[in-house]
């Protein structure tokens, strides 16, 4: 226990010295959920596009976060293998020819899997303050995406369009807000 608390600790130290890193990540991802909410007659095509521009970026980005944050040891492996999945997941609906409902499947594994890494890397940081919770909560709204498309692909496109423009809106305040907290967790003195 005593070493998960040692790496809780440290995860925490790296994550507020990059607080910014996580602050990219949620600004791509309000810009994501702007896109879509802003124009909801998208239809699906566009929308599957869009969004594997968006997992790809993403998912390069917390790679490139994870790997950077965590040059000696792998304290961020939760943060490393979200990327992974994001990055694949994106360029699988940028090059692979599934009709758009098809991957809707694709994008609702791809919110399950980051959800739990998200949630994982929530609570391996110390109880103090909400950027502990602020993470496990984004991982949670992923899956609650998840459950919310497996439901929606036999309604209409919109709806669909919606649910995913209010899960990047959301998903992105969420990484931002963590971002503030760890901010502030950087400038606070020791």
């Amino acid at each position: 226990m005593r070493r998960g608390n040692e790496m809780g600790h440290l995860l925490l130290a790296t994550l507020a010295r990059n607080w910014w890193m996580i602050g990219a990540r949620g600004v791509l991802a309000v810009v994501f959920g702007l896109l879509l909410l802003l124009r909801p007659g998208t239809p699906l095509d566009r929308v599957v596009s869009l969004f594997g521009i968006y997992a790809i970026l993403d998912g390069v980005w917390a790679m490139a976060a994870a790997l950077w944050v965590t040059r000696t040891s792998l304290i961020a492996w939760p943060v490393l293998l979200e990327g992974a999945v994001s990055l694949v997941l994106g360029m699988v609906a940028e090059s692979w020819p599934l009709m758009p409902r098809d991957l809707i499947s694709a994008i609702a594994t791809w919110a399950v899997l980051t959800g739990v890494l998200e949630i994982v890397a929530g609570v391996s940081l110390p109880r103090r303050g909400p950027r502990y919770w602020l993470l496990a909560a984004a991982g949670g709204f992923s899956l609650f995406l998840a459950v919310l498309l497996l439901v929606l692909p036999y309604t209409s496109e919109p709806r669909v369009v919606g649910a995913l423009g209010t899960y990047g809106l959301v998903f992105g305040i969420a990484l931002l807000a963590a971002a503030a907290s760890l901010r502030r967790a950087a400038a606070a003195p020791r």
